[in-house]
């Protein structure tokens, strides 16, 4: 018997939907890495970023640097 597998998400909707939940950070998808980049501009211009290979990954730590370098 065969099981239903759920549809595979797009990339570019979990980019999308990260971006909303992570207004702070510029956030892609690497094609040749297949990871997902952040990038954000915190007070005094310093830059911090995330490489991640999933979405719950780069929550994780998107909200570390968060935490770390308001």
């Amino acid at each position: 018997m065969q099981t239903k597998s759920e549809p595979e998400i797009s990339p570019d909707t979990v980019v999308r939907a990260l971006s909303a939940r992570f207004p702070r950070w510029t956030i892609w998808w690497g094609k040749s890495t297949s990871h997902y980049w952040g990038l954000s501009r915190r007070s005094g211009g310093t830059l911090v970023y995330v490489e991640a290979r999933s979405a719950q990954e780069f929550m994780q730590r998107a909200r570390e640097m968060d935490s770390r370098h308001p």
